[in-house]
């Protein structure tokens, strides 16, 4: 556990404190829920598991209201748990709080990585990686701060597309970016690509002006970034970076010791995780594969159309119809093709469900990347290109022209 690096240490118990507020605040959210539960799977209600573990309805065991108490007696023990925590804290009980944190860590890295595909988002990710270091790996100072840094640059690689490099993403939204012009949109975005590339570097500068410089520009991005995102990615990362890199800061020697080789291993192996979308064959933007194995921020602004005919075995059909404009929805065929698959093996007398999907990325024209007699024939590989869902060197017909989107 390396709770010797706690004593006489300032920043590990801030940080420490910053992870179980990280906790409380995800739990509340989940805690409300019912993604993983029982009754989810059974009423089909947001329901859909990891493309590499499309079975994930054999963990389920939870229920929740009015079906049952399981998983709001769960979340009180991880409350409890959680605030028994903070007492340590305060105690200076370093390993003790970090022994009853385990269990927490556990089940939010089980939510986010084998129960549901809902929970893989990019503010879980900062949590787990900042548990994963605070928790169990040593020299925790030197990285946290060298996540924070790799998990910028992270994202700017999933950034480095038109929607960022020519601020599409928000010129083709009715509202814009909040409170600037839209002339200077293009010049904010590319901005915030070459900070969170070369900028989060100076966040461990010996030099304190750029050092300084870098804290001040990424918290103020932080606090902007709220007004779009909401509270969650800010109230997850900024305390962290004020606490890393803020009054307290002193600038950390690289660790080369043989403790330090389970460290590296990580946080590099966190880092070429971002790159393994880019082995799927195709325009992960548009095909979506591969699109949660890394931080994938704003990385495109989408709209979609998803159109079925079911077809009984009786003779009637059936023509369903969904279509969404939202910046922030990312317009997933497998989300759509696991629902209708999960609707084909329950429905013995559905014949078979005949799906176009229609997508527009960054205002462009719709593309329709899927035309299929029948849904329920397909699967779904989770690290290669399905041949199915069409890709640009396609040539997927054009459909149509987008409106401009909203972000909600």
């Amino acid at each position: 556990m390396f709770s010797e690096e706690f004593e006489n240490n300032q920043i590990l118990p801030l940080s420490l404190g910053a992870l179980i507020f990280g906790y409380f605040l995800v739990f509340y959210q989940w805690s409300s829920q019912s993604v993983i539960t029982v009754d989810s799977y059974n009423r089909l209600q947001s329901f859909i598991c990891p493309p590499y573990f499309q079975s994930c309805e054999s963990l389920y065991f939870l229920l929740t209201l009015p079906e049952g108490y399981s998983q709001s007696i769960l979340y009180m023990i991880l409350f409890t748990a959680l605030f028994w925590a903070v007492y340590l804290l305060f105690s200076k009980r370093w390993l003790e709080a970090q022994l009853i944190l385990i269990p927490v860590f556990v089940w939010h890295t089980a939510n986010v990585f084998l129960f549901t595909d809902i929970y893989s988002g990019n503010y879980e990710y900062y949590q787990f990686v900042f548990g994963v270091i605070l928790l169990f790996l040593p020299h925790k100072v030197f990285f946290l701060k060298l996540s924070v840094v790799l998990l910028y640059i992270m994202s700017t690689i999933a950034k480095i597309h038109p929607a960022w490099i020519e601020g599409a993403y928000f010129t083709n939204m009715q509202i814009g970016l909040p409170l600037f012009p839209d002339w200077s949109i293009p010049v904010l975005t590319n901005l915030v690509l070459l900070m969170e590339m070369i900028g989060a570097w100076f966040l461990m500068s010996k030099n304190k002006f750029l050092q300084r410089s870098a804290l001040v520009f990424f918290a103020i991005f932080h606090l902007y970034s709220g007004i779009i995102v909401l509270y969650r990615y800010p109230a997850t990362v900024l305390p962290m970076v004020l606490i890393l890199f803020g009054p307290l800061y002193k600038h950390s020697p690289v660790p080369f010791t043989k403790k330090s080789i389970i460290s590296w291993v990580f946080v590099l192996s966190v880092f070429m995780i971002q790159f393994s979308p880019k082995l799927i064959y195709g325009d992960e933007k548009l095909t979506l594969e591969g699109n949660k194995y890394g931080l994938y921020m704003f990385e495109s602004n989408h709209q979609c159309i998803s159109e079925v005919e079911v077809l009984y075995k009786n003779g009637k059909t059936n023509r369903e119809i969904a279509t969404k404009n939202s910046a922030r929805n990312r317009c997933s065929p497998y989300n759509v093709w696991f629902y209708y698959n999960q609707v084909c093996e329950r429905s013995p007398e559905i014949e078979r469900i005949a799906w176009t999907f229609d997508h527009s990325i960054n205002g462009d024209p719709f593309l329709r990347i899927v035309d299929t007699e029948n849904v329920c024939a397909l699967e779904y590989s989770a690290f290669s290109h399905n041949q199915w869902i069409k890709t640009h060197s396609d040539n997927p017909e054009i459909i149509g022209l987008p409106v401009m989107n909203s972000y909600y």
